[in-house]
């Protein structure tokens, strides 16, 4: 049962006050499986990324879900401003990629203290025309397999039909349907066993791919139908 009083922080109500009313204008929501969002303690969300915009509407999902997100951002977005100290005070982890840990260090920290982390694994908005997955960049799974949370993938596509990849010119007619799919923990119970080194390392990600894959393609399935 999602939580129906999540606790969130000021920066979160402000974001939730301005947010909300715009995505409720522009799009439609297919949210499935927020049961399998852990009410407490640590968890590595591991989202594809297929627009801009998905971090928000990604957001939005887990928000109702009773939890406050902490996405790994580039070092630029946590500068002076308001927006830089909107993301310190939202609890987000900052990723430097001129320095070799890329945040992997700010990342662990913040999951052995409960976060709920979201990792987009593709490292960035994918290039493929039809949304479909990239290849996997390791970090999520090495994330949860030294911190023992779980890893939990999620499935998302209609954002893009919003703000389509690597554009600036949004959409803002017509109301798609954003659907967003949780699913269950990504099995890594063996590979802990054998540490985190490269080979358990590399299983579990084929394991994130092919369960990323698969919920890809059912969600492409059911979009058709509708």
């Amino acid at each position: 049962m999602v939580a129906s009083t999540p606790r969130w922080g000021a920066a979160w109500w402000i974001a939730f006050l301005v947010c909300k009313p715009v995505l409720l204008l522009v799009c439609r929501r297919g949210w499935r499986g927020l049961d399998g969002i852990p009410r407490h303690g640590g968890a590595v969300l591991a989202v594809n990324h297929v627009s801009e915009v998905d971090p928000l509407l990604v957001a939005e999902a887990v928000l109702a879900a009773g939890r406050t997100p902490a996405f790994l951002a580039k070092s630029s977005l946590f500068g002076s401003g308001v927006v830089g100290r909107w993301f310190r005070a939202a609890g987000h982890v900052e990723v430097d990629r001129d320095h070799g840990s890329g945040g992997f260090d700010a990342a662990l920290e913040a999951l052995r203290g409960g976060a709920l982390v979201v990792v987009h694994p593709e490292g960035s908005i994918t290039k493929d025309s039809g949304g479909r997955l990239m290849g996997l960049k390791t970090g999520a799974v090495r994330l949860a397999l030294q911190s023992g949370v779980p890893l939990i993938p999620v499935a998302q596509q209609g954002a893009q039909e919003i703000l389509p990849a690597y554009s600036r010119r949004p959409r803002l007619l017509g109301r798609p349907l954003v659907t967003i799919d949780v699913g269950r923990p990504v099995e890594l119970g063996d590979l802990r066993k054998r540490g985190s080194g490269p080979e358990a390392v590399r299983v579990g990600t084929l394991r994130l791919t092919h369960t990323l894959t698969t919920m890809l393609d059912d969600l492409a399935g059911d979009r058709r139908l509708v």
